[in-house]
């Protein structure tokens, strides 16, 4: 594996365990839209430098799970679970 898809992955798994992403993906329940992606990213710590396509396109390499008392975050390039958030 490349250091850039480590990078990725990591990046990924450390965004959807923040506090503010997983609080905003339990209330308002998985992105569905690249605007709804957006707003989230805002929320979170690494939108610091501004949204461009390469973040969403970066931080939007997941599947979301829903389950009734949770929602899963699986990476698509590994296929772990990266995050798992409680509703």
């Amino acid at each position: 594996m490349s250091t850039t898809r480590e990078e990725d992955i990591t990046e990924r798994a450390k965004f959807y365990n923040e506090a503010s992403v997983a609080r905003m993906i339990s209330k308002n329940g998985v992105p569905k839209s690249r605007k709804a992606l957006e707003i989230i990213i805002s929320v979170g710590s690494v939108a610091k430098s501004g949204i461009t396509q390469e973040l969403v396109d970066r931080l939007g390499n997941v599947i979301f799970s829903s389950h009734p008392q949770q929602i899963n975050v699986r990476d698509k390039a590994t296929g772990r679970t990266i995050a798992v958030i409680p509703r």
